[in-house]
């Protein structure tokens, strides 16, 4: 989630002490402690639209599309390693193509992997990454939606697709472009799950591997049905929504920590039994004080809706989260230094150092996600070098890793 070039205080003491501006018994180094539950409410799309869909063009598999990639991964320059954690140290890490790693129409956010979506943490024959941008003021279409998938099956030649993320009408006769600012990525078996908007009811966008469609005019810059065939801008491929959760309080706030929560990150928990989704929630305020809360999932990899969990963590401005064995993980960003990563429990709430700070973490960072197969959690940076430069900043996009056991 950018945060619009607010000067955020992010310094900390090695002991993780940092007290917060307005709540000056509050600090990073606080335990969760328990807070109402929130719950969801489900809306599924027509079935009969997604036949319809389905039968106008052609149904592919995410094999297919990461097996038909336009852009290569790149090493990164130092200006994008610059941007990568200072410890625990990421052990994997790969850069964008120019255009993405400079664009300024899309950006990135959430992520998650085929480690998430299956039980030996590949899909098929193939290892992917997934990782979500929202559009920019500067493309005119602000919180559309997409997915770079990207194949891993060789690290050192991985190479990516995009897809647009829509939404079908109530006939299937045409679909139109999902809103999501894609704060947060999870994939569970064949369902994709992205949050949505900020302000808004639309809590959760869900949409499946199992409805992924090859467009048949890819020159139109427009989405839907055209007299050319079907369209998204141009790009090959679109994947279908199959239904969307809103917040069963009404609409969110982004403007307060005790009416019902905007949704700005989450991620799939494996630890659980059954797997459950976990979510966070984004305030720039850091006098206000973000909720985490778990959703178990029921039949066909869908949420039950029904939270069964909810905290409050004192960390501010939590732009990814990760639950794993009864621990959370919540990824803190700073529009000037290095982000931070604190491990909390309702018993205690800990963070790597480097020298005398807590600031140690990816600078502007993004979303979390665990990789259970390969015991590696993934996250990216949101800012360009552009970005960063205009801000008298050494940073980049980067996509990283580092080994859950060196979370803490």
């Amino acid at each position: 989630m950018r945060i619009r070039r607010v000067l955020l205080l992010a310094l900390a003491v090695a002991a993780g002490a940092l007290a917060l501006p307005g709540a000056a018994s509050a600090a990073y180094s606080d335990p969760l402690t328990t807070t109402t539950k929130q719950n969801l409410v489900w809306h599924a799309t027509p079935a009969a639209a997604l036949t319809a869909l389905d039968n106008a063009l052609p149904n592919v598999s995410l094999n297919t599309v990461v097996n038909d990639p336009s852009y290569a991964m790149t090493g990164c320059t130092t200006a994008e390693k610059a941007a990568l954690p200072k410890a625990p140290v990421a052990t994997k890490s790969l850069c964008w193509d120019a255009d993405r790693a400079g664009s300024t129409t899309w950006v990135p956010q959430g992520i998650t992997t085929s480690g998430d979506a299956d039980d030996d943490g590949m899909w098929g024959a193939d290892k992917i990454i997934l990782s979500g941008w929202h559009g920019t003021d500067a493309l005119g279409r602000y919180n559309d939606a997409r997915i770079q998938a990207i194949n891993y099956d060789d690290p050192a030649s991985a190479a990516h697709r995009m897809m647009y993320l829509a939404v079908p009408n109530s006939t299937g006769s045409s679909f139109s472009a999902a809103q999501a600012h894609m704060g947060g990525m999870a994939w569970y078996g064949d369902k994709i799950y992205v949050t949505a908007e900020g302000n808004t009811s639309t809590a959760i966008r869900v949409f499946s591997t199992k409805h992924i469609l090859q467009l048949t005019d890819t020159t139109s810059n427009a989405i839907g049905k055209t007299s050319g065939g079907y369209a998204a801008y141009t790009y090959k491929y679109a994947m279908m929504q199959i239904g969307y959760y809103t917040y069963a309080g009404g609409t969110c706030s982004m403007a307060s920590d005790t009416g019902v929560p905007c949704f700005s990150s989450l991620s799939l928990d494996r630890s659980t039994s059954p797997a459950s989704i976990v979510t966070t929630e984004y305030f720039s305020d850091q006098s206000l004080h973000g909720r985490l809360y778990r959703f178990p999932t029921g039949t066909d990899y869908l949420l039950t809706g029904t939270a069964s969990e909810a905290f409050r963590s004192s960390v501010g401005n939590m732009q990814g989260v990760l639950s794993h064995d009864g621990k959370w993980y919540v990824a803190h960003s700073s529009a000037t230094i290095n982000g931070q990563l604190w491990a909390q429990t309702t018993a205690a709430s800990t963070s790597a150092t480097c020298g005398a700070t807590t600031a140690c973490w990816a600078i502007h960072p993004e979303a979390l996600t665990y990789d259970w197969s390969t015991g590696l959690v993934w996250s990216q940076s949101e800012w360009s070098t552009a970005d960063c430069a205009a801000k008298d900043q050494v940073c980049g996009r980067a996509v990283f890793a580092v080994p859950l056991s060196s979370l803490g």
